[in-house]
């Protein structure tokens, strides 16, 4: 077994490890838990480009995980420590692929086949109407990704198209991204007893070899009892999704909203299109701008949680054949 493939295992059991020792130590002290499972996938729409992605998260209150004392000391040092605190570990992998994965070999200009593995250990800082996250992402990008092996199984399973274009690839690399995340809750009304509507704006960035970016966004929500979370149910680098503020009196047991908004992103560094950073791959060249439009649903009865939502994305890449791009999300969660 070669290094590579070993540090992928050692990554994912410690993290598998401390997400279930942290969960033992506190279980008896945290007063808010949530295990979610998030997939994004454009079946349906294509079978092309960010073609699947797969999130565990595991989130708690409190602030006494190892994985995320460094973040908190630097979320604390500048936004203070008048705030709810939660924590969170997760794993998680995504796959891009080309235009047509029944071509072996690609051609030039079409987007390069790439995975990402990777563990992300996050903490947040959330006030009634803003939410300051800070995470750090480690894994591998390449073979190692087991991307490959992932979306051949699960063509496999449904006899979809068997891809073909998986030997080229980027390379192994060693990847993180660090991922800052403000999210500030610009309006909310209460329109009748139970229904009511609120804004929510986010400035995010992401630091490191795996993708360098800037992202604004907007989202509009409106529905019954609509809680005072923040982000969509995206896979995203913020490890945000399942954190809200929660009020000293008690919440209803359900509830149900619709949203929609838009986001863009300033992309620097893209390794799934720019190639490996230090090793020659294929690659194609990211655009600086891309434009998201998203719409969605969140339905929650007492612990279990569902959202499903779809996302329209520009072109990500010069001379991209097929755009836009769409894939959708789902996510389920369970409170305890």
């Amino acid at each position: 077994m070669d290094n590579f493939k070993t540090l992928s295992i050692i990554l994912l059991s410690l993290s598998s490890i401390t997400l279930f020792a942290q969960k033992v130590e506190t279980e008896k002290t945290s007063d808010y838990e949530v295990f979610s499972f998030r997939m994004e996938n454009d079946m349906y729409f294509s079978d092309r480009y960010y073609t699947n992605g797969v999130k565990i998260s595991y989130t708690q209150s409190g602030d006494d995980f190892l994985t995320s004392r460094l973040q908190f000391a630097v979320l604390k040092s500048i936004f203070g420590d008048e705030a709810q605190h939660y924590q969170s570990v997760s794993i998680g992998q995504k796959m891009c692929v080309s235009s047509d994965i029944n071509i072996p070999n690609p051609p030039d200009g079409d987007r390069p086949y790439a995975g990402w593995l990777y563990a992300s250990f996050g903490s947040h800082l959330a006030r009634k109407n803003s939410l300051d996250s800070l995470t750090i992402n480690l894994g591998i990008v390449g073979p190692h990704s087991f991307a490959e092996h992932t979306q051949k199984f699960w063509h496999s399973l449904w006899d979809l198209d068997k891809p073909m274009g998986w030997h080229n690839q980027i390379e192994d690399e060693f990847g993180f991204i660090i991922a800052y995340e403000h999210n500030e809750r610009f309006f909310r009304r209460q329109l009748t007893e139970d229904f009511s509507t609120d804004v929510i704006g986010t400035l995010g960035a992401d630091l490191g070899n795996v993708i360098t970016q800037g992202v604004v966004r907007a989202i509009w929500r409106f529905g019954f009892n609509l809680p005072y979370s923040f982000s969509a149910n995206r896979i995203d680098s913020s490890d945000a999704n399942d954190v809200l503020w929660r009020p000293t009196d008690a919440s209803p047991d359900w509830h149900c909203f619709m949203y929609a908004g838009g986001s863009a992103r300033f992309v620097g560094y893209d390794i799934t299109l720019d190639g490996n950073t230090y090793r020659d791959s294929y690659s194609v060249a990211s655009k600086w701008l891309v434009g998201e439009a998203i719409a969605g649903i969140s339905t929650r009865y007492k612990n279990i949680q569902a959202d499903l939502n779809w996302t329209l994305r520009s072109s990500e890449y010069h001379n991209q054949k097929h755009s836009p791009h769409m894939f959708w999300t789902l996510a389920v969660k369970v409170f305890f």
